[in-house]
């Protein structure tokens, strides 16, 4: 697993919850760092925060897939960012969870590990639920804001 993100307190937290729930834990502190780690070697789950200096997750993750880079390895963004928006594009990119700080470091161990063991086609059809509510909430929207006027 790699733990991306640019606070130390929560790479060493994330380090020593998820170590204790018997996952072994790499951590980069940007964007580019955990470019290069996952270049060096593919993990198995990536977790990335969304704000980080330079190339932030978004960033990470389209670098990633573009670059054909660890292609069976999950994506959970874990990030202060819960605006609907923010999580949208998260699930456009191919993310595969998309989880709120601050967190429960037992249920994120949890979490995780179904991450890991769910099956691919369970993820992709998680993200295309997640994108068409996304697309139902956006029409509502627009209908209510028409009213408005």
């Amino acid at each position: 697993m790699l733990v991306v993100d640019d606070d130390p307190a929560v790479r060493e937290l994330l380090s020593v919850v998820l170590g204790e729930s018997g996952f072994s834990v790499r951590t980069a502190a940007d964007g580019v760092a955990a470019l290069r780690a996952v270049q060096e070697q593919a993990p198995a789950l990536l977790v990335v925060d969304v704000l980080m200096p330079g190339l932030d997750g978004y960033g990470l993750v389209r670098a990633i897939r573009q670059q054909g880079l660890a292609e069976g390895a999950r994506v959970a963004f874990l990030t202060c960012r819960g605006d609907e928006p923010d999580e949208l594009r998260a699930w456009e990119l191919g993310c595969d969870d998309y989880i709120a700080k601050p967190f429960d470091p037992d249920r994120l161990g949890r979490r995780l590990r179904e991450l890991l063991g769910a099956a691919k086609e369970t993820l992709q059809e998680r993200r295309h639920t997640e994108l068409q509510k996304a697309d139902v909430l956006d029409r509502l929207e627009l209908a209510f804001n028409r009213g408005l006027r």
